[in-house]
């Protein structure tokens, strides 16, 4: 737990909710000492009120939901809330084991046994508000375990429990001089104090102790991702309901307003491209792997570019990079690593390159034949337009160095 995090659940019972219900506590708890007998029907719906809110701070924070909660109407029952007389009942017990033990061994073994009882409390209260059973929470195996993994929570909590006794004592023995209701306000707000530290360990350390919060970081990203699943999926349904009307036109439309309206269209193709690659028509498939490609190539992602083509390739053989430029980066990159996911014409054999860019792709298949032909004829010895003209590489089998795919 980092102190900015302690500050906050140090600091909660000082905000607006907690301290208008101690204000009016205090006032209603002071009318009943002052009225005997008569005040303490008061004295007993009022106590069950705070002790109420006490439990309801805890479980408010440790589930991690934010501010401060309200006492309910349904707290307000005196009877709907048993665990501050079971907890009562717990600290009521090791006392009266403590004095037992004092008066038979000694003042030494009730000190013990109130150390004790007041060192395990906040672990007994864990246990209770995770699990939500108050047997299960005496077990002394699953104490030492709470405590355990607490860890350096649990003595943050215990060092805050031990100053806040000390005040307590303070301001009920030492500080007469203060007004009755200043103190049983600042009484109370300590009580807070300490519930409200045990809920921030308990969301702290929630992997440790394997609780699962209402409300966390994780949990709340989980949702988030959930819900941009829900959304990618009804996006993807209406691209396919397009393309199954024939509409690839508006399919395509489609995608490009979401890319442009989207936070970055590298991210945005690399969702959509393994959902639409799975479609029996490869076309809109390979219209997203061209887009793909070039910002992969463009942001020097280039085994993603190599693993994209090489995806496509198998998908569908007709499959080109946008240009020409791109299949030459491509298979420079395919030939450094030893592999060749070039695209391919559908008899295979061949590579088709612009014939602007024979000069590079001379360098680059030196294993090849090279010559220029137009785009649909046969090849040719070198007679092609050079304003119109395709050229296409050749690959030997079994001439060279190991191209891979070249050979295939």
């Amino acid at each position: 737990m980092n102190g900015a995090a302690l500050l906050r659940y140090l600091t909660l019972p000082f905000t607006v909710a907690p301290l208008l219900l101690v204000a009016i506590v205090a006032v209603l708890l002071q009318l009943g000492l002052h009225a005997d007998l008569l005040g303490l029907p008061l004295l007993y719906i009022v106590g069950s009120w705070f002790l109420k809110y006490a439990f309801v701070l805890l479980e408010h924070t440790a589930q991690g939901r934010p501010g401060a909660p309200v006492l309910s109407m349904e707290d307000a029952n005196p009877l709907g809330e048993m665990r501050p007389f079971l907890f009562g009942l717990l600290i009521a017990t090791f006392y009266g084991i403590g004095r037992a033990l004092g008066s038979m061994l000694g003042e030494g073994w009730a000190t013990t046994t109130y150390v004790l009882g007041m060192a395990v409390l906040p672990a007994v209260i864990a246990i209770e508000v995770i699990t939500g059973s108050f047997a299960a929470a005496l077990y002394p195996g699953s104490i030492a375990a709470m405590i355990r993994r607490l860890g350096p929570g649990y003595l943050i909590v215990m060092a805050i429990a031990a100053t806040c006794g000390w005040l307590a004592q303070w301001i009920a023995i030492d500080a007469t001089h203060l007004a009755l209701l200043l103190r049983i306000a600042s009484l109370m707000l300590l009580w807070l104090v300490l519930f409200s530290t045990l809920g921030g360990v308990i969301h702290e350390r929630r992997f440790e102790i394997g609780f699962e919060p209402e409300r966390s970081a994780e949990t709340t990203q989980r949702k988030q991702v959930a819900a941009l699943q829900r959304e990618r999926d009804r996006f993807v349904d209406q691209v396919f309901a397009e393309c199954r009307a024939g509409s690839s036109v508006n399919a395509w439309a489609s995608i490009q307003q979401r890319v442009d309206q989207g936070t970055g269209a590298l991210a945005e193709y690399e969702w959509l491209y393994p959902r639409v690659a799975a479609w029996a028509n490869p076309t809109l498939a390979n219209r997203v792997g061209q887009e793909l490609l070039t910002l992969l190539l463009a942001s020097q992602r280039n085994g993603d570019a190599v693993k994209l083509v090489k995806d496509r390739l198998q998908a569908d053989a007709r499959f080109r990079p946008v240009t020409g430029e791109q299949t030459l980066r491509v298979a420079q990159l395919a030939r450094d690593a030893g592999d060749w996911p070039l695209a391919r014409v559908a008899d295979g054999g061949v590579v088709v390159l612009p014939l602007a860019l024979e000069g590079q792709a001379e360098a680059l298949f030196d294993t090849c034949e090279l010559g220029v032909t137009h785009e649909g004829e046969a090849e040719s010895d070198g007679n092609g337009s050079a304003e119109d003209g395709l050229f296409v590489i050749l690959c030997k089998p079994g001439h060279g160095r190991e191209m891979g795919g070249c050979q295939g």
